[in-house]
């Protein structure tokens, strides 16, 4: 292998690379930022000039120097506590330019047969109906003002179905007709809603699943490895940004080339 291939090769999104001052003066709101994919986005759109709010259920982050310590408490899974969330941001910074919702849980890894109700109906309350929650606190404020972002975080589950991940890929597959719906029903104002369908990421997620379900998911990824925390940020920063104007109802696949279709 020549030296120019090689690294030609080895090139990926770095997180030093970024855009000072794309999001001077937005307030932008961040679910499950105490960590993972959330975090690093939120990071990034700090760096780039946004007034970043960080919520996740675990409001006090991780604790181990990784992940925000200024969460606020948010349980997705209530009407309530995003109304209130919303509130308290509008009182405290008089605006929202735009939210990435990057929570969700990894439930059952089951087969169908064996998929327990408690299981399937926590992971869609989280997954699925945490972010119709969301958007329908957050939309009217978009609207009003005639602008917004929304980034959604889907799985290329939801184009596949992944075996023994029946509620995780339905939570996700329901994201994508949320998005597709959501976007029609805003774009007159101004305002996108879109989703991300990354497949195997580089986050805590991939510890939940057995080391047979990671090496059955990695071999799926036409480019042989897993994604990487930056190369999430990057797409979803853009999808939050002014210059995403013309791009709505879609989800994007983050895939390694898993998803071609």
């Amino acid at each position: 292998m020549s030296e120019l291939t090689q690294e030609k090769t080895t090139r990926t999104a770095a997180p030093e690379t970024y855009w000072p001052g794309r999001f001077q003066d937005q307030v932008i709101l961040v679910t499950g930022a105490a960590g993972g994919l959330g975090s690093d986005t939120a990071d990034r759109l700090a760096r780039e000039g946004a007034t970043v709010v960080c919520t996740d259920v675990n409001a006090g982050g991780r604790g181990d120097g990784s992940s925000p310590s200024n969460c606020m408490a948010l349980n997705v899974t209530q009407r309530q506590d995003w109304d209130h969330t919303v509130q308290a941001v509008l009182q405290r910074y008089g605006r929202i330019d735009g939210a990435l919702f990057a929570h969700g849980i990894q439930g059952p890894e089951v087969p169908v047969t064996e998929m327990p109700a408690e299981g399937w109906a926590r992971t869609l309350s989280v997954n699925l109906d945490g972010c119709l929650h969301g958007l329908a606190s957050i939309l009217p404020v978009l609207t009003k003002q005639a602008y917004g972002r929304i980034a959604i975080l889907s799985s290329i589950s939801a184009r596949e179905g992944n075996p023994h991940q029946a509620a995780y890929s339905a939570s996700k597959a329901g994201l994508v007709a949320l998005v597709k719906t959501a976007a029609k029903e805003v774009a007159p104002y101004g305002v996108t809603v879109n989703s991300i369908a990354p497949s195997m990421m580089k986050t805590r997620l991939l510890q939940d699943l057995s080391p047979e379900r990671n090496a059955q998911l990695l071999a799926k990824v036409p480019m042989g490895r897993v994604g990487l925390p930056e190369e999430f940020s990057a797409l979803a920063s853009w999808l939050l940004s002014t210059e995403a104007s013309y791009m709505t109802g879609q989800t994007l696949d983050l895939s390694g080339g898993r998803n071609t279709a």
